[in-house]
């Protein structure tokens, strides 16, 4: 049913009791109680009160992103998985617009005002000036106050600037550069980040261009206050901003004693952390490497005269002391056991009685496939669907000596593609990934290679023809191959990982090769360079040469930080006796062993129909 609104029906509503109850708060506050009082009206039948209280409502839940020109209100509450969401500016319609149009004039609330004017301004066409600055005068009408500016206050502000320099009133715009500059330069004795936020707004809004030098001192000798005080955190958020207006100003000298001062906080607060009252190494660790990244950003020029390259050296021993002390740090997380008993038998009796070591073979890498990344990625996304907790923060991944080998985002709400929740997704994936190569090792592979020993005798003559004849070894590479896989079946996994990490990737750039793949660079002096396998692996022939659930597989093993990334380790010397030995290690033997045979069963079918 079409509802017509009028001036009156407006007017003769409580809109104003509700604006003056409600008191200068915010947006969400009027939203509230216009939606209260919409189902008052709803339930004494008045229709046209309730449906304007509905479209105040939507208007006043809008939150500002005044940093955005085009879509300055998001929506308060979005819910991608169900595909809903509060309201857009979008939502509402011409005949809605035109009513805000109307009862503009008669509207004296500030958030109120200003909200349905800066709505007329975006929405409506064509546009009008008037609305833009009734909008600017009445975001700029709030008080420049610490005590509430976090909130919408603040955005009020920025998005009055940012209209300003739309419409190019250059008037309103200094007086707001005015405001917003005599605010910074007072003392503020309750909140001593005040004159930063002023600071950045300013700078934002790229006001302020003749008080650079003025800006940058007042923010240095704050920041060097919290420094003396150990607020290390809001110390470089200080001198952060100072830097910057130094470097705006040309006062590189100024500039570089920001950089230092904000490598030298990390350090500090990491030393507070290593030793102080509630000590963490692992969050020592986390500031020790930031501070490292700090005294980088130090042109390499000025290096020598700060003495960066010695303070690098010291705190990189630092970095390397706590990161070894964080692992005492972490706690065992511990899940109820899986009774694997029945699937142990299951593969026992898979390879048990066959005729031949070769049949027996068959039937030991026909234990398991190989991943499917589609049902791995469909499990990922379901499980984090189910336990999102566990994806709200980032996390640290550590190697088993102690240093950072990755990091993973937390989860973002705003749009569901985001390249964090891609992170976050490829982590899930490869923990499911990680999860089902342990059960296969130790329910499957080894009980079944345990009984393929107990039937038969795996010879290096054996295996050498076994490579000889795969498509999947390249030529002259038989021996070092059969080396490996023998070393395996003596239960030598640590050994067989070193000899089959270079050949395996030597495999893949053949495979790759042999399809017209580029898989070498030339550096600047003309030196071509062979590509490491994550290389490889990234080339778009890898998906159509290998297929993607092989490639993933290969990368989930070798060349993932998050998994066992045997490549890289054993490249790095960094496999000890019990890592080279992993069910990693173990589950690669096999993996190759399949890459193998797995092409045989083909040639050896195709022979037979013959």
């Amino acid at each position: 049913m079409q509802i017509t609104l009028t001036k009156d029906d407006f007017l003769n509503s409580t809109w104003r009791d509700i604006t003056a109850n409600t008191g200068e708060n915010c947006h969400f506050s009027l939203s509230q109680a216009f939606n209260k009082e919409a189902e008052t009206y709803a339930k004494c039948g008045e229709v046209a009160k309730s449906k304007i209280m509905q479209l105040l409502a939507q208007a006043c839940s809008m939150m500002i992103d005044a940093k955005s020109i085009n879509e300055p209100f998001r929506p308060i509450f979005q819910d991608f998985q169900e595909n809903r969401r509060s309201s857009i500016p979008d939502d509402f319609t011409a005949t809605d617009l035109a009513f805000f149009d109307i009862i503009l004039e008669n509207v004296d609330h500030l958030w109120l005002m200003a909200r349905l004017a800066d709505i007329l301004w975006l929405c409506r066409k064509p546009k009008t000036p008037n609305h833009a600055i009734k909008a600017i005068d009445g975001y700029t009408a709030h008080p420049i106050n610490p005590e509430n500016w976090r909130g919408d206050i603040e955005n009020c502000w920025e998005r009055a600037g940012r209209l300003c320099l739309q419409i190019g009133d250059y008037v309103r715009l200094g007086n707001i550069e005015e405001q917003l500059f005599s605010a910074f330069k007072i003392d503020q004795i309750e909140n001593l980040f005040m004159p930063l936020w002023l600071a950045q707004m300013l700078d934002r809004l790229g006001l302020g261009k003749a008080k650079y030098g003025d800006i940058a001192e007042r923010l240095f000798s704050l920041a060097q206050g919290l420094q003396a005080k150990g607020n290390f955190e809001g110390a470089r958020s200080y001198f952060e901003l100072a830097g910057k207006k130094f470097k705006q100003n040309k006062n590189e000298p100024a500039l570089l004693g920001c950089l230092i001062l904000i490598a030298e906080c990390f350090e500090q607060e990491a030393g507070q952390r290593v030793s102080g009252t509630l000590p963490s190494q692992i969050i020592a660790n986390s500031f020790y490497e930031k501070a490292i990244q700090a005294y980088r950003r130090i042109p390499v020029k000025h290096r020598a005269t700060h003495d960066v390259d010695n303070k690098l050296l010291n705190i990189q021993n630092k970095l390397r002391k706590t990161g070894e002390a964080s692992l005492g740090e972490m706690g065992l997380v511990q899940t109820p056991c899986i009774d694997i008993k029945s699937i142990v038998e299951d593969s026992k009796s898979h390879v048990s009685g066959k005729p031949t070591l070769e049949i027996a073979l068959m039937y030991f890498i026909g234990l398991y496939g190989g991943p499917s990344y589609d049902s791995l990625k469909q499990s990922a996304e379901e499980s984090m669907k189910q336990n999102i907790f566990s994806s709200l923060f980032s996390s640290t991944h550590f190697s088993a000596d102690g240093r950072i080998v990755a990091r993973t985002p937390a989860i973002s709400f705003v749009r569901e593609d985001e390249k964090a929740n891609q992170e976050v997704l490829a982590r899930q994936i490869q923990q499911h990934f990680s999860i089902e190569m342990q059960l296969l090792v130790e329910g499957q592979i080894l009980p079944a290679l345990h009984q393929i020993l107990m039937e038969h005798r795996v010879t290096h003559r054996f295996l050498e023809e076994l490579c000889y004849h795969s498509p999947f070894v390249p030529p002259n590479r038989q021996k070092l191959t059969a080396a490996a896989l023998w070393l395996g079946f003596e239960y030598d996994f640590a050994n067989a990982v070193h000899l089959l990490c270079p050949q395996l990737e030597h495999m893949v750039r053949t495979q790759l090769k042999n399809s017209n793949a580029q898989t070498s660079n030339v550096d600047p002096n003309g030196i071509e360079n062979e590509n490491g396998l994550s290389t490889l692996l990234d080339l778009p022939e890898a998906h159509t040469v290998l297929g993607k659930d092989t490639s993933f597989e290969i990368r989930a093993v070798f060349t993932n930080p998050l998994g066992p990334n045997l490549r890289n380790e054993v490249a790095h010397g960094l496999l000890d006796d019990h890592a080279a030995s992993s069910l990693g290690s173990i589950y690669a033997w096999w993996m190759v062993l399949r890459l193998i045979i797995r092409p045989l069963i083909g040639l050896s079918s195709a022979a037979d129909s013959r």
